[in-house]
């Protein structure tokens, strides 16, 4: 029977100790503060970026697309009478940062339009002078058919596509790409905390063993409570981080619009630049329902107490980390494999495959986050899949236990797979 009081003390030491270190502290802070780089770099090296002022010649066959091009953005591209060999040479000196060809049979929806450049040309102004292109030739090619404006307008008008979901309550909209990628950062999440928290434990084991304070330790608690003690105080100063970041993330996603608009801003007075600090300033995050924070933190608390507790086994088993990586392989798969099947999962969320593989306990914690976001599952699903992990979590902490007892008080020995076998056999 477990003690209480002596479990509460070890989570409550496992907690508070490592609350108070200076690493918890440091990374608990530099993640936001990634976050605002994240968020605002972009936009201020794309103002920076935008002082500089680019210009391509333009050789014209057509005696059309070059004189469009040139009333459409008289900086950035400006018509020659230079033969393509004396730009070439321009070009190869220096001179020129680009040139064009246009040919006179591209109007007849022959041949194509060449764009020469020395390597400088990114993929942002490739797209743009591709794209000026083909509006341009397009719309001389229409002039010529004297096409009316309404068949004008049908060309190059968008069809809006709405995305509405059917549940029991109605119909709701739904923006699939969005929850897609929630999905996809909640099972990532997920992944790092597995790896990141589950070798806290292993290396907390280890200390604990090679300076033998668990000696002294394992004469008062039991090993199961000791290590029960562990892998819940450590779950809850990651759930603690994680909240905090969750906050910081929610005011700077708030926050994110109006603080790139602003940098967008005081770039170039172009049509373009105002069009994207407007897009930017309206974009809002559609609503993300309390079930998907609730089986966030669910699948978190649960994934991190099944893999800390073959974390703390491993730990337990070995004196130095380095001799830990054998051991931990299977389960350094175990959380590898999943990630292989995000896509899958993510695309056709109610296939078969996909509920198997996100109700199977070791890949459940970041394929069924995954599901939950793109999709409104089952509730059978989902207390099928928290029971097996529990279920699963009971029987790899009573297993974990039962090594732990023999691990911790051998030294100077790597325990093989078969040797973990039968130290849970025989205790």
């Amino acid at each position: 029977m477990i003690h209480r009081e002596k479990l509460l003390l070890i989570i409550q030491r496992e907690y508070l100790t490592r609350l108070k270190s200076k690493i918890f502290v440091v990374s608990t802070i530099l993640a936001p503060v990634l976050m605002i780089l994240l968020l605002v770099l972009p936009a201020l090296i794309q103002t920076m970026s935008g002082d500089r002022v680019r210009q391509f010649l333009v050789y014209d066959e057509t005696g059309a697309v070059g004189q469009e091009l040139v009333a459409g953005d008289s900086v950035y591209y400006q018509l020659t009478d230079a033969d393509p060999d004396s730009l070439r040479q321009s070009l190869m000196r220096g001179e020129i940062e680009g040139y064009i060809v246009i040919p006179h049979e591209l109007l007849d929806g022959k041949g194509s339009a060449v764009f020469y450049h020395g390597g400088t040309a990114g993929m942002t102004v490739t797209s743009r002078i591709r794209t000026d292109i083909q509006r341009t030739v397009r719309d001389i090619r229409l002039d010529r058919l004297d096409t009316p404006a309404e068949v004008r307008h049908i060309l190059s008008d968008r069809v809006q596509t709405e995305n509405l979901t059917i549940t029991a309550e109605g119909e709701e909209a739904a923006d699939s790409d969005f929850y897609m990628v929630l999905g996809f950062i909640m099972g990532f999440i997920i992944y790092g905390a597995m790896f990141g928290y589950g070798a806290v434990i292993m290396r907390s084991v280890m200390e604990e063993k090679t300076s033998r304070i668990v000696e002294v330790i394992a004469s008062s608690v039991r090993p199961f409570e000791l290590l029960m003690g562990k892998v819940i105080g450590v779950a809850m100063l990651g759930l603690t981080q994680f909240i905090i970041w969750a906050v910081a993330g929610a005011v700077l996603m708030a926050a994110a619009g109006p603080v790139i608009a602003l940098f967008l801003g005081a770039g170039p007075e172009t049509a373009e630049a105002a069009d994207a600090a407007a897009e930017v300033a309206a974009f809002s995050i559609p609503p993300i329902g309390p079930m998907i924070w609730i089986s966030f933190v669910l699948f978190f608390l649960l994934g991190f107490l099944i893999y800390s507790s073959l974390f703390a086994a491993v730990g337990s088993a070995v004196d130095q980390e380095s001799d830990s990586q054998q051991l931990q392989l299977p389960i350094i798969m175990l959380i590898i494999i999943p990630l292989m099947f995000l896509f899958p999962v993510s695309d056709d969320p109610a296939s078969t495959l996909s509920v198997t593989l996100s109700m199977v306990p070791f890949f459940a914690p970041i394929l069924m986050p995954v599901r939950m976001a793109v999709l409104q599952i089952p509730i059978w699903q989902f207390g099928a899949t928290v029971l097996l992990m529990i279920l699963t979590f009971v029987l790899l902490m009573w297993m974990s236990a039962r090594i732990y007892r023999t691990g911790i008080l051998m030294y100077g020995k790597k325990a093989s797979f078969r040797e973990l076998w039968r130290w849970m056999r025989e205790n």
